[in-house]
């Protein structure tokens, strides 16, 4: 009993026994996309690779989905579901489902596949060698970073994507001036087509369409979407060239991302241009503080805290570990944290309700799609939402 209240009182945040730190961080880039870090607003996901010469950033929007608005329903499943049950009643089991399978399975028997938006990737010129590197997600903030020193010069990107304005951020810059030099652009493996705008918008468009032989009963119809980068640079000088935004010898740069698609009829160009042209208009500080003051809203309403110090060694570096049997309790909270973290990241009011894999997706013909598999699976990624004090986080779902 007593020790059912000690776990209830730290659980509570009434009993601390020692500072837990909230941040994953790593000394080298990821090398698999399981590696590298996600963020989110609910709606626009991303997975940071954290590249010195080429930065990769996996994107997600909440509704790339290969369907179409459909109706599903089996016509023959009502006038066989009394004999389905007559069979159950029977002691008939294997009839009964061979019956079910025939009328009462939807037509077409999956579900379309969540896809991917594509990738923002940015090809740094003047990097040669570098050193110290660290890689870090602060799920305190829900702000990536990557750090690294090359020649004389430090370097620093942070990345996050803002429920208040609606788009994914990026900040590069360097303690020394005229050192920010990049390509960028956004690109999709299939069905779309990049072009530039302007200045320094990217922009991608595409229909999301099921390709693989699981989805062969799908019409070729999916969610049209868009997704657009818009570069500012601050110094140095800027142009477009092909596929590519250029920016060469700048002080520093902020880049944003918006995306939408036609999903409940919305137009994906007019939601793109609304979003970014209203972000473009505020400094990178205020976009900064409006989205880590609406996320800790949220975060900060569980504090856990065990026995013990976290060790100074990167996240990778303790769960292998922990995997060898070292004590690391911070390791636990920070777990535990880390799932309060990716709930809020994926499911937001407003917003799809979290699939298979919350809004991070990499793949085209996902396993079982990435879809809402709700014999568990669902349920699962909610599980955390009343319990942690999360309870906004289920309205998607409801």
């Amino acid at each position: 009993m007593r020790k059912a209240l000690a776990l209830a009182l730290v659980l509570l945040g009434w009993w601390t026994l020692g500072a837990a730190s909230n941040t994953l961080w790593y000394r080298q880039p990821a090398k698999t996309w399981n590696e590298a870090m996600p963020i989110g607003n609910g709606r626009l996901g991303g997975m940071i690779f954290g590249g010195v010469r080429e930065e990769k950033i996996q994107l997600n929007q909440d509704t790339v989905w290969a369907g179409e608005l459909r109706d599903r329903n089996n016509p023959a499943g009502h006038e066989a579901l009394p004999e389905i049950r007559r069979l159950l009643f029977a002691g008939k089991p294997a009839e009964a489902e061979a019956l079910a399978d025939r009328t009462m399975i939807a037509i077409p028997r999956r579900m379309p596949p969540y896809q991917p938006l594509g990738d923002l990737l940015l090809r740094f010129t003047g990097l040669t060698d570098f050193r110290d590197y660290r890689r870090e997600l602060d799920i305190d903030s829900a702000i990536a970073r990557v750090v690294f020193r090359a020649g004389d010069a430090v370097y620093t990107r942070e990345i996050f994507s803002s429920a208040p304005d609606q788009v994914m951020v990026i900040r590069l810059t360097c303690d020394r001036p005229g050192r920010i030099s990049f390509r960028a652009t956004i690109e999709r493996e299939q069905d779309a087509t990049t072009h530039t705008a302007g200045p320094g918008r990217a922009i991608l468009q595409g229909e999301a369409i099921a390709r693989d032989e699981r989805h062969d009963q799908e019409r070729k119809v999916g969610m049209k979407f868009r997704g657009v980068l818009e570069a500012a640079p601050e110094g140095g000088r800027m142009r477009v060239e092909g596929n590519d935004v250029v920016v060469d010898e700048a002080d520093a740069a902020t880049l944003l991302i918006a995306a939408a698609t036609n999903f409940r009829g919305q137009n994906p160009e007019t939601r793109t241009d609304h979003d970014l042209d209203a972000a473009a208009r505020k400094p990178y500080a205020q976009l900064r503080a409006a989205h880590v003051a609406e996320y800790q809203r949220y975060f900060h309403r569980v504090d856990l805290q065990l026995a013990g110090a976290a060790p100074d060694l990167p996240t990778d570096e303790r769960l292998a570990r922990a995997g060898g049997g070292a004590d690391d309790p911070q390791l636990a909270a920070l777990y535990f944290q880390f799932g309060r973290y990716l709930l809020i990241s994926s499911s937001r009011p407003g917003a799809m309700a979290a699939n298979l894999q919350g809004i991070w997706n990499d793949q085209f013909a996902p396993s079982w799609d990435s879809k809402y598999t709700i014999n568990i699976n669902t349920e699962m990624n909610y599980w955390p939402a009343e319990v942690t004090n999360l309870t906004e986080m289920h309205e998607p779902l409801f």
